[in-house]
């Protein structure tokens, strides 16, 4: 189990791709909102964000323990390397953008 575990670990690069990393996320992102009808919730964002991050080849993604990382963080796992990335700040980012944006397509609105 070890031997199959270190040769998954070896068939990544040392430094993942970031090229690849950004169109993942951001296709995913575009893609959930190309698909609403009006405003989304701060959760929703922080879902694609997750569900975005875990496409990424290599990444292992889980949210933190709230008492010993805090609100909104989430551990990425690369090869032996771990990353404590913090959500808040880009979903509330996202979500400026996205009510921006409807804001100023008023035809994207949901009628309800």
């Amino acid at each position: 189990m070890v031997r199959k575990l270190k040769r998954l670990k070896d068939k990544f690069p040392e430094i993942p791709d970031t090229g690849e990393m950004k169109k993942i996320i951001f296709h995913s992102i575009l893609s959930y909102l190309s698909k609403q009808d009006g405003h989304v919730s701060k959760m929703e964002i922080k879902d694609v964000l997750f569900d975005s991050i875990s496409l990424i080849p290599g990444f292992r993604v889980e949210w933190g323990e709230i008492q010993k990382f805090g609100k909104s963080k989430l551990l990425v796992n690369y090869k032996d390397k771990v990353l404590v990335l913090d959500l808040e700040e880009i979903s509330n980012m996202i979500l400026k953008l996205w009510d921006h944006y409807l804001d100023t397509h008023p035809h994207h609105k949901s009628h309800k």
